[in-house]
C-alpha cells in the first residue's frame, strides 16, 4: 500500500483538513474577542503560532493513534480486519463540514458588514460632494474645504480606565492630554484636539466611522490600569480606512515619573515611526525631557489637566484646577509646566470675573516661575499669551507669545485659538479668519468653534459662508449661548427680527456679557415692533452687566424717551449721575465710568459734555478693532443729543473698516429715526440695502 493511501485510510489527511478549518475559524472567533477587550497584538500573534506547532502534533497522533468505541488505541495494536477506520472517516467529515459551514457564515457576516461600511462611506462621499458643489454655484462655496487625504493626521480617543477605583479616571484623562500634547509638538503630524476627541469616550462606533467623522488617517486607543505602585498601559494604532492594527503595545511598569514619561516618549516615536513622521533634533531631545521627577505631583498635575478646558468654564470649575496645579507645585517647586498651566488658569479666572480681585497678580507670580525655570517650554509661551490677552488686553505681545509657542508645538491648540481672537481684535479679520480654519481643522466636531468662524465671517460680509458655519455649529448640536447670539446676529443682518427674538428667547446665559448682548437685541427688536409687552419684559430682566452691554440704565432711559415719560427720564437721570459720582470717586477713569458717563450725556442731550466723554474714554480704552461694531452707547448717544456730524463720522469709519453689513443696526434701532432724512445717512442705507439684495 502506498504512503498515501495509508494517510487516508489512517484519516490523516481528514484529520489535517478538520484541524485547518477548524483553527481558521477559532482564529475569527479569538480575533473578535481579542479585538473587544483590545489585547495587545502579540497575544494573537503567540496564539496563531500554537495553531501551526499543533498541526504536526495532530498529524503526529492521528497517523499513530486509532479512536476505537474501546477508546482511543495504537494504531499497531488493532487488527486490520477490526479496523473502523472508515467510520471514523465519515465522522471526521461531518466535523469538517460543520467547521466549513461555520466559515461560510463568517465570511458572508463580513462581507455584508464591510458592504454596510463601504456603502456608509459612500453615501457619506457623494453627500459631502454634492454639499460642496451646491456651495460652488453661486459662489457660495464652504469657507473650510475638507483638506486634502493627509496621511499623518491622527486621533487618540479617550483612554479607558481599567482601574477598579473609578477616582483614578482623571489619571487616565490626564495621561490622555498629555500623549496629545507630546504628538502636537511633532510638526509632520496633525493631531485632533481634545475637545472633539473627548466625545468618543465610551463610544460603540466603529474606527472607519471615527476617522471619516474627524477625517484623520489613523486612530489611537487604549486603557489605563493603575493598581499600588503598577501602572499598565496598552496602546494599539489603528488605520482608520481598514480598522487595521498597525501597531500595539503594552506597558507594565512600576508607576514613577520616569517610567510614565519613557512610556509616553516611546508611544510618540511609535506613532511617528508608523506615520513616517520624521522628527527633528530638537523635537528629539524635548521627547527626553522630564517635566517632574516627582509622581505625586505629576498625579495633582494630571488631575488640573483632566479638570482643564480653557475656555467657557465656571469659576468653580477654574478654582478646582488651579488647586490641583498648587498642588502639584507645593510639592515640586521646580515643576515648570505646572507653573504655566497655573498662571493660564489664574488668567482665565480673572477674564471671567469682575477684575476686582487679585487673580492677575497670582497669574504673573506663576508666569514669572515658569519663565525662570523654563522660558522656551510652549506651556509658558502660552501662559504669556493669554497673560497679555486675558489680562491686559495687549494683542501685539500676545500674538507674539502665541507665534512662539506654535513654533514649538505647530498643533498647540490653546495657543492657535488665542491667537486668532487676538488678530480678531486687532481687525486683522482675514488672519483671524485663516488662524480660525486651522482651530476647525483641529477641532472639526466642537460647535463653538464653528460659531466663532462664522462670527467673524458675518463681521467681514461673507452672510452665506457664516451661515454654513452655523449650519455645522447646528448639526453638532451648538446650544452654547454664544452660538446662539451669532445666529440672532445673522437673523438681523437680513432683518429678520420675529425670528431673531425666537432664536435667542430659547436659550439663557450665565455669561453676563453674552447675556448683556442677549438683551440689547431683545430690547432692539422689541423697540423696533413697538411692542411694550416686550419691552416691559426685556427691561424687567435687565441686570447690571459689562460694559459691552447697553445696561438697564441706558435701556431703561431710552423707553421714557420713546414713551415720552418725562418725570421717570428726569428721576433716572438724576438716579444715574449720582451713582456715577459715587463709582467715580471710588474707581477714578475706568472704561465702565467713562462709557456710563457717555450713556449719561447722551440722555441728558449735552453735546458738549458728550463730546468730551467720547475723547476721555478713547484716550483710556484699550485697541479694540470690534468695539465699532460691537458697542452702541456712543452712535445712540449721538442720536440723542443730535449731533448728526458725529453720528456720520462714526458711520463712515465703521463702514470703512468694515463694510454696507454692519449698517444693519441702524437701520433697525428707533433711536435713529431723527437721522434718516440726512443724505449721508440715506446714503449707507442704500449701500446696505444692496448688500441685502445681493445675499438673499
Amino acid at each position: 500500500m502506498s504512503l498515501f493511501n495509508e494517510l487516508k485510510r489512517r484519516n490523516v489527511i481528514r484529520v489535517g483538513i478538520a484541524y485547518a478549518v477548524a483553527s481558521w475559524v477559532l482564529l475569527q472567533v479569538v480575533d473578535l474577542v481579542f479585538e473587544y477587550i483590545t489585547a495587545p497584538e502579540w497575544i494573537m500573534h503567540v496564539f496563531m503560532l500554537g495553531l501551526a506547532i499543533g498541526l504536526p502534533v495532530v498529524l503526529i497522533l492521528a497517523w499513530v493513534f486509532e479512536l476505537t468505541p474501546e477508546g482511543i488505541k495504537l494504531e499497531s495494536e488493532i487488527d486490520p480486519s477490526q479496523s473502523v477506520a472508515a467510520h471514523t472517516s465519515r465522522k471526521i467529515d461531518r466535523v469538517i463540514i460543520v467547521f466549513l459551514a461555520l466559515a461560510v457564515v463568517f465570511l458572508l457576516a463580513e462581507r455584508v458588514i464591510t458592504g454596510d461600511d463601504s456603502e456608509k462611506g459612500s453615501e457619506s462621499t457623494s453627500q459631502e460632494s454634492m454639499l460642496q458643489a451646491t456651495e460652488a454655484g453661486d459662489e457660495k462655496r464652504d469657507p473650510t474645504p475638507v483638506e486634502a487625504h493627509n496621511d499623518k493626521s491622527i486621533a487618540v480617543l479617550p483612554l479607558v480606565n481599567r482601574s477598579i477605583n473609578e477616582e483614578d479616571a482623571f489619571f487616565a484623562e490626564g495621561l490622555h492630554d498629555e500623549l496629545l500634547t507630546q504628538l502636537s509638538r511633532i510638526s509632520a503630524l496633525k493631531v485632533i484636539s481634545r475637545t472633539s476627541v473627548m466625545g468618543y469616550a465610551g463610544t460603540t462606533k466603529r474606527m472607519p466611522e471615527i476617522g471619516r467623522e474627524l477625517g484623520v488617517a489613523t486612530l489611537l486607543e487604549g486603557g489605563v490600569q493603575r493598581s499600588g505602585n503598577r501602572v499598565r498601559i496598552n496602546v494599539q494604532l489603528i488605520d482608520a480606512a481598514s480598522d487595521e492594527h498597525l501597531w500595539a503595545e503594552v506597558y507594565d511598569r512600576e508607576l514613577t515619573a520616569d517610567n510614565l514619561f519613557d512610556i509616553q516618549s516611546n508611544i510618540t516615536r511609535a506613532i511617528a515611526g508608523a506615520l513616517q513622521a520624521v522628527l527633528t533634533g530638537e523635537e528629539e531631545q524635548k521627547l527626553e525631557q522630564n517635566p517632574t521627577e516627582n509622581v505625586d505631583a505629576y498625579a495633582f498635575y494630571l488631575r488640573g489637566k483632566a479638570a482643564s478646558r480653557g475656555y467657557g468654564r465656571q469659576s468653580i470649575d477654574i478654582d478646582e484646577s488651579i488647586a490641583y496645579f498648587q498642588s502639584a507645585i507645593d510639592l515640586d517647586p521646580q515643576f515648570a509646566a505646572a507653573y504655566a498651566v497655573l498662571a493660564i488658569d489664574w488668567t482665565e479666572r480673572f477674564w471671567t470675573s469682575d477684575r476686582q480681585g487679585n487673580e492677575l497678580q497670582h497669574a504673573l507670580s506663576a508666569l514669572e516661575q515658569a519663565k525662570i525655570l523654563a522660558p522656551e517650554l510652549p506651556e509658558t509661551l502660552t501662559a504669556e499669551g493669554y497673560y497679555h490677552y486675558w489680562g491686559h488686553l495687549d494683542y501685539l505681545p500676545a500674538i507674539a507669545a502665541f507665534d512662539q509657542a506654535l513654533q514649538k508645538e505647530p498643533g498647540n491648540y490653546l495657543a492657535l485659538r488665542g491667537k486668532s481672537y487676538a488678530l480678531r481684535r486687532l481687525g486683522r479679520m482675514d488672519e483671524a479668519i485663516t488662524a480660525l480654519k486651522a482651530v476647525v481643522s483641529l477641532d472639526p466636531l466642537y460647535a463653538e468653534i464653528h460659531a466663532d468662524l462664522a462670527y467673524s465671517l458675518l463681521r467681514t460680509g461673507q452672510y452665506e459662508r457664516a451661515n454654513i458655519m452655523l449650519n455645522r455649529a447646528t448639526a453638532l448640536g451648538a446650544k452654547n449661548p454664544f452660538y446662539q447670539f451669532v445666529f440672532a446676529e445673522s437673523l438681523l443682518f437680513r432683518g429678520e427680527l420675529e425670528e431673531a427674538w425666537q432664536a435667542i428667547a430659547l436659550t439663557t446665559s450665565d455669561d453676563e456679557v453674552i447675556q448683556g448682548f442677549y438683551l440689547d437685541n431683545q430690547l432692539l427688536i422689541a423697540r423696533a415692533q413697538a411692542d411694550a409687552t416686550r419691552i416691559d419684559y426685556v427691561l424687567d430682566n435687565y441686570r447690571l452687566t459689562d460694559a459691552q452691554s447697553l445696561g438697564p440704565v441706558f435701556s431703561r432711559g431710552l423707553v421714557y424717551l420713546e414713551r415720552d415719560e418725562t418725570e421717570s427720564l428726569r428721576l433716572l437721570i438724576e438716579e444715574f449721575q449720582q451713582s456715577l459720582e459715587t463709582a467715580e470717586r471710588e474707581r477714578p477713569n475706568t472704561e465702565a465710568n467713562l462709557l456710563a458717563y457717555i450713556q449719561l450725556y447722551g440722555l441728558q442731550k449735552d453735546r458738549t459734555k458728550l463730546a468730551e466723554a467720547v475723547k476721555a474714554y478713547y484716550a483710556v480704552a484699550k485697541p479694540d478693532a470690534l468695539r465699532i461694531v460691537e458697542h452702541r452707547s456712543i452712535p445712540i448717544a449721538y442720536a440723542l443729543a443730535g449731533d448728526s456730524e458725529a453720528l456720520l463720522a462714526y458711520l463712515d469709519d465703521m463702514v470703512a473698516q468694515f463694510g454696507p453689513w454692519e449698517f444693519y443696526y441702524f437701520t433697525i434701532d428707533p433711536s435713529f429715526n431723527n437721522m434718516r432724512d440726512l443724505p449721508r445717512f440715506q446714503a449707507h442705507d442704500k449701500q446696505y440695502r444692496q448688500w441685502l439684495e445681493q445675499n438673499q
